[in-house]
């Protein structure tokens, strides 16, 4: 079996892009499809969740290839972002039970009489 070390300067780096990084898949794509094939393991298990976050120090085995998966020293690693939640402000409808909410193109119409007469195009 083949060994490759490759080196990552993030915290992780996603399993289907990884593939494609040590060129065992043309894209991202096809990486995720490889994964969903059953064809790659971590750690000595199989692995089928395509995005799954690939740790320094963690073992991928693919197609008679080895990728010892380790950090740069030199690398600064941040911790990754969280997102706040939203949070709704007073008065705003509840937006997950519909309430308010109009289907989109339909818009309010006053009814008025119409008149029965025929207008001309030209006037």
């Amino acid at each position: 079996m083949q060994d490759i070390e490759f080196i990552i300067n993030t915290e992780y780096v996603e399993l289907c892009n990884l593939l494609k990084l040590v060129d065992l898949a043309d894209s991202g794509g096809r990486g995720k499809a490889m994964v969903s094939e059953g064809l790659v393991k971590v750690d000595g298990q199989l692995e089928l969740r395509k995005t799954a976050k690939i740790k320094p120090g963690q073992i991928i085995e693919c197609e008679g290839k080895r990728i010892l998966i380790s950090i740069d020293p030199n690398a600064e690693i941040k911790p990754p972002k969280v997102k706040a939640p939203k949070v709704r402000g007073k008065g705003q409808p509840n937006r997950r039970s519909g309430a308010g909410i109009k289907p989109s193109g339909v818009k309010a119409v006053k009814k008025t009489e119409k008149s029965t007469e025929k207008k001309s195009p030209w006037h």
